[in-house]
């Protein structure tokens, strides 16, 4: 499983050097990848909350489940719609929670929440500077509804200094090894995705650095228990609520073609995104906590 990781991270490395070293403006490009990934690994890597948080799920439970989900989901919208600016910075902080916290799954290191929990986000907010600040524009033109940021940008490389400084800081002080993998990631991928165009830079991270990781975590959780064992029934278990994502989502995009600019509608799509994001990261926490204190990994 590891080496499937591993290929994918090439992928993502592979792409990120051919939009570094070739500047070249094809956008249909840029959404072909951005789509493709989401499609195939960004959406499904969170379809299956219902078993990691329950592998003996039933009816009942899973309804329960469900109401559960789209409660937080209502209760995140409505923060969208009466305080956005603050929606916008809680996405931000879970979204880079949740990526860092990928980085060290499994890793043995010391049981210190309020540390472990820095460590994360610094590493996850290193991840998304660089991503935000290499295509500044693109950002500046989706977040303008929402915020002004072009003041951020003379300090884009105080505020990475920042992140990377901490982030190494917190790994030192837990004596978390670094391998060679974290070498590539603090070295390597940042320069890759700041000279990548913004979706393609967050696509590479988000799908090969996050959701293939989370997936095989899934698969070799779920593997433990007959009725999931095995590639084909597992796949099978991505499928309803990654189609029921794929057909919300597209749905509302395209009521939002009729009315809204491109940008505007780039907007609805991340909001789109952290509405479906926001549980999946509270129960992805969960489960990340019950691996690490098991040997059900």
């Amino acid at each position: 499983m590891r080496s499937i990781e591993d290929i994918f991270k090439i992928l993502g490395l592979g792409i990120g050097c051919v939009y570094a070293l070739f500047s070249f403006d094809l956008p249909i490009l840029d959404y072909g990848i951005f789509l493709l990934i989401l499609l195939t690994a960004g959406i499904p890597h969170g379809a299956i909350d219902h078993l990691t948080s329950n592998p003996h799920t039933n009816q009942k439970s899973l309804i329960r489940f469900l109401i559960n989900y789209l409660s937080l989901i209502a209760a995140y919208l409505l923060i969208w719609y009466i305080v956005p600016k603050i929606a916008l910075a809680a996405f931000l902080l879970m979204s880079a929670y949740h990526f860092g916290q990928t980085h060290f799954i499994k890793r043995e290191f010391a049981n210190n929440r309020l540390l472990n929990s820095l460590l994360y986000c610094s590493r996850g907010l290193l991840m998304l500077s660089v991503i935000l600040f290499g295509d500044f524009e693109m950002t500046q033109s989706i977040l303008a509804p929402i915020l002004v940021v072009e003041g951020f940008y003379d300090y884009q490389i105080l505020i990475i200094s920042v992140f990377l400084v901490s982030s190494l800081s917190i790994q030192l002080y837990l004596k978390i090894g670094f391998s060679k993998a974290d070498l590539i990631d603090l070295t390597v991928l940042p320069l890759l995705l700041y000279f990548s165009p913004l979706l393609v830079s967050f696509i590479i991270y988000f799908g090969f650095w996050h959701a293939v990781p989370s997936m095989m975590v899934e698969y070799r959780f779920l593997e433990k228990f007959p009725k999931f064992r095995g590639f084909k029934k597992f796949l099978i278990q991505l499928l309803p609520f990654s189609i029921l994502s794929f057909i919300g989502i597209g749905l509302i995009l395209f009521l939002g073609l009729r009315f809204l600019e491109s940008q505007e509608l780039l907007l609805l799509f991340f909001v789109l995104i952290s509405l479906i994001s926001f549980p999946h990261i509270l129960y992805m926490d969960n489960f990340f906590k019950k691996i690490s204190n098991t040997d059900q990994y």
